[in-house]
């Protein structure tokens, strides 16, 4: 079962995300605090470290980085409400929350359409 680290500042949009993703077979630790989910990134080898842009751009390099060196294979995945002038260079995949559930398991899963190396 694939790990994910779900990382925002809204309750409500990480209990569905995480409702989502577990009901699509992953495992999910949820993180409002950023602390709590620099903790999880560095205990556990994830394979998604989901990146709200509802966090700071400075908290998510940071997570991102540390991601990046406890789980070098894993992916991070940026989501956004919000039309954005270009995607993240921190993340491997991007999407929009109003995409729905199926967006966000194909973007966790890695066979999404929204890959920023294409």
């Amino acid at each position: 079962m694939p790990t994910v680290i779900s990382v925002g500042t809204d309750d409500q949009l990480l209990s569905l995300r995480e409702a989502v993703l577990r009901n699509a077979g992953f495992h999910v630790l949820t993180a409002c605090d950023p602390r709590e989910a620099l903790r999880h990134a560095g205990r556990n080898s994830a394979a998604v470290l989901l990146l709200c842009y509802s966090l700071p751009l400075t908290v998510r390099q940071e997570l991102a980085e540390q991601f990046r060196r406890h789980s070098p294979s894993g992916r991070i995945v940026a989501i956004t409400n919000e039309p954005q002038k270009r995607p993240p260079i921190e993340a491997d995949a991007f999407l929009y929350g109003i995409e729905g559930p199926e967006a966000l398991i194909r973007a966790c899963r890695g066979d999404e359409l929204t890959t920023l190396a294409s």
